[in-house]
């Protein structure tokens, strides 16, 4: 589906809300896909018109059918096709003729089988583009939009027999998987409004089908599995206008696309793989990813409220005294604070709890309260209206005295506030969880699942913050187009372009990101004046655009304090480059100030061919490869991002002062690692990798760009 993705929900409206549908392969046999289609229409109380289509029977289901598309006297608002691979070409042919333009293909046969089968598909796509068709599919099991009802699908299990809904909504690339995800979630009395699976995606893809829910109203939160998309800025743009409506995207993505087969020969290309690019997509656009079904589904539960914590400080009640210690080690590792309480609520608290407990958090008012049920809400209520709390967890294991009577507590209170509040209760009994999980509250019967998904929440408001921080203070850097522009007019003279080192810095310089002090030469006699006139120490540097890493070739010599040592170092970086990079004629001699050196780091960039520029950043120099930590975002970043960035590194305490050393000012870095960014995103898919190795920090905090490598 080409075009804005903007302007695709409101078309998509009408295909997830079919006022008739029609079912082409229709079938009296509800084992065939086709009558399986129509049973659950049947089933689940579809509002609209089903019109069976077989051109063998007269009636299907107790439903009259026709022979064909062209003998109905109505014109569906969809059309389910249910019949071989081989054959849907030309139904979806009189489909366009007889102007039905809304499709849902779940026959196989398609790409997933083959060459027959992709060329099948491509007629399809085809088709698609010349009639202006929508096509759900092929191999997939349909939709569900619980909401009208209409089970738009030949795959539908759930133990109770009802369809439940709920403000979570899934799309999926594994129709198996989305109707497991639907089975679990009712056991958990827990529903989605929409299910969609997209199939091969012959043009209505994953990044459509989540836009679709990012404008339906009673979608909340929307999650799905990803296996792949054929268009990175399609997702994005679909993850931003989800952003923008408050909507959390929770994704459980599988597998990972082929590595790009050109030799790779610089530090950044060889450490940036696909799986990497998800993720820092992922991260960039506040998108979370979970790792299990399971934590998919916890996470759909601690969002389904509608509720996002103002900052990380948790309360925790436990009528266990362990279940409370575990719950407080829990929330430190997932990020989350122990509130403080306010001297009010210490002195009410104190009047509520057994003289034997603590006043403290995590709450253990002891097993005392176990048979005080208005004692134990009178606690919950005092945090509550705590303002020093910011999101509610209650934690117990077999507390059954009060039974449904607690239930039904814990759905009012959490009626009461508008606070995140959580019960995680291994022991409750059947009746008290179906009464706390009917309210909406998020239900866990795991403590780790549920400190999770409530941390989670906390991650998510702490994107949006600041998400919105950056909308009013981003970083424009007109330098960083123009450079591009320059850069890209020269390819286009040249056909193809080779970029040095001193040109490669004067393009950074031009960005306004600081380079040292050095002179191009073209003699020792040159480089000696030039020494001269930077002052010693210096450092030497041959300068050829076939030479990526110096250090291998020989191609750098370090700390040359005067004459004598340059000149000796000349002569013996001339040897080692005859040995070591045999052919390879220097262009000149690079003499550069030798700077102080506080730290090393590394930015790079490299064109993902998904997800475009992406921006590399960690600790640098010549052991970058063996460590390899590392952050990456897709390009351009804002310094605030950059600075998110390296607090990601497990290097980052070497920043912050490390056995008393004073903590380096990171303001310089931030910038220079955001214009770089900022140049690369300008430059598009025009250039291979590019990188600054090492982006030295000073003992000052000045970050200065050593080397810099562009590749095209």
């Amino acid at each position: 589906m080409d075009g804005n993705i903007e302007k695709e929900a409101g078309k998509l409206r009408s295909f997830f809300w079919p006022q008739g549908i029609a079912v082409v392969g229709a079938s009296a046999d509800p084992a065939k896909p086709g009558g399986r289609v129509v049973q659950l229409l049947k089933d689940y109380r579809y509002p609209g018109r089903i019109y069976p289509i077989n051109p063998k029977r007269k009636e299907i289901q107790g439903l009259p059918a026709c022979g064909s598309l062209a003998e109905l006297n109505e014109r569906p608002d969809l059309v389910i096709i249910a019949v071989e691979a081989p054959a849907v070409p030309a139904v979806v042919r009189q489909c366009a003729a007889l102007q039905m333009n809304k499709l849902v293909v779940i026959s196989g046969g398609f790409s997933e089988t083959g060459k027959a089968g992709a060329a099948l598909q491509e007629e399809l796509a085809a088709l698609a583009a010349e009639h202006k068709l929508t096509i759900l599919g092929p191999n997939c099991i349909g939709f569900i939009n619980t909401l009208q009802p209409a089970v738009a699908s030949f795959s539908f299990v759930v133990d109770g027999g009802a369809l439940r809904s709920g403000p979570a909504a899934l799309v999926v690339q594994s129709g198996g998987l989305g109707i497991l995800a639907i089975f679990l979630a009712d056991l958990e009395k827990f529903g989605f409004s929409y299910m969609i699976s997209t199939g091969n995606e012959v043009n209505l893809d994953f990044a459509a089908a989540i836009n679709f829910l990012v404008h339906e109203p009673r979608v909340r939160v929307i999650g799905g599995y990803l296996e792949g998309v054929k268009s990175g800025e399609r997702l994005r743009l679909a993850c931003r206008a989800a952003a923008e409506a408050g909507k959390p995207v929770i994704l459980l993505k599988a597998g990972a696309s082929p590595e790009a087969v050109a030799a790779i020969r610089s530090h950044t290309g060889a450490m940036a793989g696909s799986r990497e690019a998800y993720r820092a997509f992922f991260r960039q656009e506040g998108v979370l990813e979970a790792e299990t079904l399971t934590e998919m589904l916890s996470l759909f539960k601690a969002f389904a409220p509608g509720r996002l914590p103002r900052g990380n400080r948790a309360a925790v009640l436990s009528l266990s005294g362990g279940m409370g210690v575990l719950a407080a080690d829990l929330c430190a590792a997932a990020g989350l604070e122990m509130a403080r309480f306010s001297p009010e609520t210490v002195r009410e608290l104190k009047k509520l709890i057994p003289s034997i407990a603590t006043v403290g958090n995590p709450l253990d008012p002891t097993a005392a309260m176990l048979t005080r049920l208005p004692e134990v809400r009178a606690i919950i209520e005092t945090v509550l209206a705590d303002p020093g709390v910011d999101l509610f967890i209650f934690t117990t294991a077999l507390w059954r005295a009060s039974g449904i009577e607690a239930g039904e507590m814990m759905a009012q209170l959490f009626q009461q506030t508008e606070k995140p509040f959580f019960v995680i209760w291994p022991g409750c009994i059947r009746e008290a969880k179906e009464i706390i999980c009917e309210s909406g509250i998020p239900f866990f019967n795991e403590l780790k699942d549920g400190v999770a998904a409530a941390a989670a929440t906390w991650r998510y408001a702490l994107f949006q913050q600041e998400r919105m921080k950056r909308k009013k203070t981003a970083l424009s850097v007109p330098e960083a187009r123009l450079q591009a522009e320059i850069l890209q007019s020269k390819m286009s003279a040249r056909g193809e372009l080779k970029v040095t080192e001193p040109e490669a810095k004067q393009i950074l310089a031009n960005l306004g990101i600081a380079v040292p002090r050095g002179e191009l030469a073209g003699s020792l006699e040159q480089a000696v004046a030039a020494a001269g006139r930077i002052g010693y120490p210096v450092v030497l540097k041959a300068v050829s655009a076939e030479i990526i890493h110096k250090t291998e070739a020989g191609a750098i010599k370090l700390g040359l304090r005067d004459d004598g040592m340059l000149r000796e170092a000349w002569e013996e970086m001339r040897r080692e480059l005859a040995c070591r990079a045999p052919g390879i004629e220097a262009a000149g001699w690079l003499v550069e100030e030798m700077l102080p050196v506080r730290l090393e780091m590394i930015a790079g960039a490299k064109n993902d061919p998904l997800f475009g520029p992406l921006l590399l950043l960690g600790f640098g120099g010549i052991h970058v490869e063996i460590f390899r930590d590392l952050a990456m975002r897709p390009a351009p970043l804002d310094p605030e991002q950059v600075l998110e960035m390296i607090g990601e590194l497990k290097s980052a305490p070497l920043l912050k002062g490390h056995r008393g050393a004073p903590p380096v000012d990171t303001s310089s870095l931030a910038e220079a690692v955001s214009r770089f960014s900022h140049f690369a995103a300008a430059l598009k898919g025009s250039y291979r990798e590019m990188e600054i190795n090492p982006l030295v920090i000073c003992p000052d905090g000045r970050a200065v760009a050593a080397d810099a490598v562009i590749l095209f």
